[in-house]
């Protein structure tokens, strides 16, 4: 299994509201109807280790899938490229607005 976690920070004009409905009710949809996706949670976040160095995270989105090649075609599809093309209204584009990160191991204490 493939897990990604993607930092997200939304554009300086969007709303944190409208930020939230289009993560909701928009771009969370499009993951959740793609049959190789195993799993997809949405973290919607308020950045209290905000000091002006970064803009805040406003979202980290967890997301799996069985394997490299099931992600492949997951985002090869019409659905994931049109969200990939809504999320531009939404979402700062570059590492600096979606930075995902593959899930290597994970350790619970708790």
């Amino acid at each position: 299994m493939i897990t990604l976690l993607t930092v997200i920070r939304k554009k300086p004009e969007v709303s944190t509201e409208d930020f939230r409905h289009f993560m909701k009710y928009e771009y969370g949809p499009t993951y959740e109807a793609l049959p190789q996706t195993l799993a997809y949670v949405q973290y919607h976040l308020t950045d209290l280790a905000s000091d002006g160095a970064e803009d805040p995270i406003d979202a980290i989105v967890q997301i799996s899938f069985e394997s490299q090649e099931a992600m492949a075609e997951a985002l090869s599809t019409d659905a994931y490229k049109k969200a990939h093309e809504l999320r531009e209204q939404y979402m700062r584009e570059t590492s600096v607005g979606i930075h995902s990160a593959r899930v290597d191991e994970t350790i619970t204490f708790v």
